[in-house]
């Protein structure tokens, strides 16, 4: 109920209520109102480009430092470590990083992380730049189609980048060598590759060496490859001489693997990820045998000190196999003891490279090699060298050697041999040895002791004769030698004084003469004084006894 309005106070005036105005901003908050809102324009902007936050577990933290360290894919950044912690258990380093929107579609399986720090191995040098800029997180992007946020860091750079093409192969070697990661595979002396890794087995009998080739090189690996250690200098003094081999100056360093194929091998390319076994040598890569290969069994009783598993076998100075295994043949039946000698024999290196001859059957085959034998084919030990003594195996005819026949039943089959020359020179020396032992030797060395001593009393005697004769005879032989010298002094002088002193009727004529007669008689006496001292020994003691009629 209202109260009745009061008309007696002029004074007083109505009052009336005005409609309510519009809400107005003042000026003084027009700004950060235009902050914020370009803030949360900036913060939207910033949340839909950011990438996706990952996860990188490392062994250590060295070279993780939050908000600094980046995150570079082909030298660009593509993410930025945001926080390290210790893992739960403390084995390993977790790291998150915030990885930028165009990262996101190479974040798959088999992407790969890993620390790049100053590196120096005996190969390459690698994150000199580090030193000045600083650690940073390296990153291969993989090929994979499934997504991950958790990855596993790797301890060392990868030695090759998952984009490159090429080849990858498994090999297997008793030692590693010189080899490391990274390490150089060679072919021909060109390096086509690297050595990616490496572990030893479960059992810790050998190593497993994974290498990768690049293209285009990679297809010169074959299923016949083979493999060897090409580290530092191979010196060898073999059957066949000194051997120097190194496949390049940096391999004699850093060490190497090279590979070739065998003449003859397989060229058939070989899968990814084929195992290959590692030789120590070239040479004893190159003489494995191959798949076409003949293996033959041979039985020596001769000594077989000086041959070695991978001696050269020939034929007539031409290297056609290597020797396989030794070991020791006993016949308990017989009581006999002898060697067995596995040889490797390549049939094309007996075959011209222009030859069109047909391939044999197996029954060809060996009628073949029986007739061989037939006319004298044996197998035989030889000298290859006479400082080191080493033997290699020999294949040649020996027209008169006993009658044999190839052993087909044995595995392998076994070919006849031939006692070595060496071995026979030993025989006969030790025959004519018995032959020298078994004469009286002490008895001829009496009897030529005293027959030398008699021949000195005979030789004594004559000399005392020949004295004897000699105080004779000297007498009127130096006469007639005076004579003779004057003579001659006689004719230089008339011979100076001209032709006319050799006149047939000269007076030097006449003496010359006469004194060649009186040598001439001289001569007659000696001679007839020999043959009576020859018939008559005793005249020179007893005197000239005269002759009966």
């Amino acid at each position: 109920m209202t109260e009745p309005h009061d008309t007696s106070a002029p004074f007083l005036s109505a009052a009336h209520v005005d409609p309510p105005g519009r809400f107005r901003i003042p000026l003084v908050w027009i700004i950060p109102l235009v902050a914020a809102l370009i803030g949360l324009f900036l913060a939207a902007r910033t949340w839909i480009e950011q990438g996706p936050v990952i996860t990188l577990q490392f062994a250590t933290g060295a070279g993780l430092e939050p908000g600094k360290t980046r995150i570079k894919y082909k030298d660009i950044d593509v993410g930025l470590i945001s926080a390290v912690r210790l893992s739960d258990d403390g084995s390993h380093v977790v790291a998150q990083a915030q990885m930028a929107r165009e990262a996101a579609r190479l974040l798959v399986e088999d992407t790969r992380f890993w620390v790049v720090r100053p590196r120096v191995t005996g190969s390459a040098v690698s994150g000199l730049d580090t030193l000045l800029s600083g650690s940073y997180v390296g990153m291969d992007a993989g090929k994979s189609s499934t997504s991950k946020r958790d990855f596993l860091g790797l301890d060392d750079a990868p030695v090759i980048s998952l984009g490159v093409p090429g080849r990858r192969f498994s090999l297997h070697s008793e030692t590693l060598g010189s080899l490391d990661v990274g390490t150089p595979v060679y072919f021909r002396r060109v390096p086509v590759g690297q050595v990616t890794g490496f572990r030893l087995d479960e059992q810790g009998r050998h190593l497993d060496i994974q290498v990768f080739v690049k293209a285009p090189y990679d297809r010169y690996v074959t299923v016949d490859t083979r493999f060897w250690h090409a580290s530092g200098v191979d010196v060898k003094l073999a059957a066949d001489g000194l051997q120097l081999n190194t496949e390049s100056l940096a391999s004699i360093v850093t060490g190497g693997l090279a590979f070739e194929t065998p003449e003859g091998g397989d060229a058939e390319p070989a899968p990814e990820g084929l195992d290959f076994a590692v030789f120590a040598t070239r040479t004893e890569a190159l003489k494995q045998p191959g798949h076409d290969a003949q293996i033959w069994r041979l039985r020596f009783t001769d000594s077989l000190r000086g041959l070695q598993v991978g001696a050269p076998v020939d034929f007539r100075g031409m290297q056609i196999g290597e020797v396989l295994a030794i070991r020791p043949d006993v016949d308990i039946d017989r009581a006999d003891i002898a060697l067995l000698v596995d040889v490797a024999i390549f049939p094309e290196r007996m075959t011209a490279r222009d030859s069109k001859a047909r391939e044999l059957n197996e029954a060809e085959h060996k009628a073949f090699i029986e007739r061989l034998v037939a006319r004298g084919l044996r197998a035989q030990l030889r000298n290859g060298n006479l400082v080191t003594g080493q033997l290699y195996v020999a294949l040649d005819f020996f027209p008169d050697a006993d009658k044999g026949s190839v052993q087909w039943t044995s595995t392998p089959p076994r070919l006849p041999t031939q006692r070595g020359s060496l071995e026979e020179l030993q025989a006969s020396l030790g025959r004519i040895a018995a032959k020298l032992d078994r004469l009286p030797l002490d008895d001829i060395a009496t009897e030529t002791r005293g027959a030398i001593e008699g021949l000195s009393r005979a030789v004594a005697r004559t000399e005392a004769l020949m004295q004897k004769l000699d105080g004779l005879v000297s007498n009127d032989i130096r006469a007639t030698v005076d004579e003779t010298r004057q003579a001659m002094a006689e004719a230089r002088a008339a011979i100076g004084d001209g032709r006319r002193l050799l006149a047939s009727d000269a007076p030097l004529q006449q003496d010359l003469r006469d004194s060649l007669q009186e040598l001439s008689r001289a001569a007659q006496a000696l001679r007839h004084l020999a043959d009576t001292l020859e018939r008559q020994p005793e005249a020179l003691l007893r005197g000239k006894t005269g002759e009966k009629d």
